[in-house]
């Protein structure tokens, strides 16, 4: 019956009901992990990725996001059974937490994010210019994964890449959207450190010589697993992991250098997950579904009279 009833209730309007009780506790995480299932199985539902340089904006297509796989709730249920002797006394805390790492079970929820790969599509892709450094590779011939490149001069300290997520729902011909919910329009900052430290982490790595660190970080918790990740929003809501490989461009490097000058740099980008909060995605499906019951029954006439 308390699954019957709560099940009306939208996503933001739910979640915070974790916290009242076992009870209201269990069907809450019963009803988002069917919500959950029904909005990544949906095949007319697609999340859309728009990521590039601010002077590329003209030239970069979009990529479809495939599903992967959604994080365990174990982390939830433990939190909750932790927090049992004051459910009542910290609801406001636990469930206002924007950070996502507060106590109980409402700030758990936070931490759960849903996993998806940006893979090209099948639609035919703008031109791009003559130093574009969003590229897709296709996923044909030598199946790579779409890739960005970053230049990053001697004086520059990052880069910025605009990400925007969008939650669409496919129409009858490509191109074409039953709903268009955006979820983030973002700019991230790619730092020359990071940049560094990512790609010497994906050498040592496919090396060798990171299986032991790989091993060793598997049970540090969510947190540990998203050290990685490049932020789109300050929320947090949505993610991009990438592999990043430097680029050789020592033909370009001035042949006298001081000691403490920096170099002209280039990496590539690919892109291998995108990382959106579980919560969000239920919400801007519910979002989407609104669009497409209100659209029902209207159309645009076109005739001469």
């Amino acid at each position: 019956l308390l699954i019957s009833i709560l099940s009306y209730l939208p996503t933001e309007t739910l979640v915070p009901l974790i916290m009242v009780s076992h009870r209201f506790y269990a069907a809450t995480i019963r009803i988002l992990k069917d919500r959950l299932n029904r909005a990544t199985s949906r095949p007319d539902q697609r999340l859309m990725l728009e990521c590039y340089h601010p002077t590329e904006k003209l030239y970069t297509p979009y990529l479809y996001c495939n599903y992967l796989y959604t994080d365990s709730f174990d982390a939830v249920e433990a939190a909750a059974e932790g927090a049992a002797p004051r459910l009542r006394s910290s609801v406001g805390r636990t469930t206002t937490d924007a950070g996502g790492g507060g106590g109980g079970a409402g700030g758990g929820l936070r931490g759960i994010y849903s996993h998806f790969r940006p893979v090209s599509h099948d639609e035919t892709a703008p031109r791009s210019s003559s130093r574009a450094r969003a590229r897709s590779n296709g996923s044909g011939g030598g199946g790579g994964r779409p890739a960005i490149d970053i230049y990053l001069d001697p004086d520059e300290l990052f880069s910025q890449l605009c990400a925007i997520t969008n939650l669409v729902r496919l129409g009858p011909k490509p191109g074409l959207f039953r709903s268009h919910v955006n979820v983030v329009d973002g700019l991230a900052r790619v730092w020359r450190g990071w940049l560094a430290a990512e790609a010497a982490t994906a050498t040592a790595t496919a090396t060798g010589a990171g299986a032991a660190a790989a091993a060793g970080g598997a049970g540090a918790g969510v947190s540990g697993q998203h050290e990685s990740v490049l932020w789109t929003d300050a929320a947090r809501d949505v993610g991009l992991r990438f592999r990043v490989a430097e680029k050789d461009i020592r033909a370009e490097h001035p042949v006298l250098v001081a000691s403490d000058e920096e170099l002209p740099v280039a990496y590539r980008l690919e892109f291998e997950e995108l990382l959106l909060r579980s919560t969000t995605l239920l919400a801007m499906v519910e979002k989407s579904e609104v669009q497409v019951v209100a659209a029902e029954g209207k159309a645009i006439v076109l005739a001469s009279f």
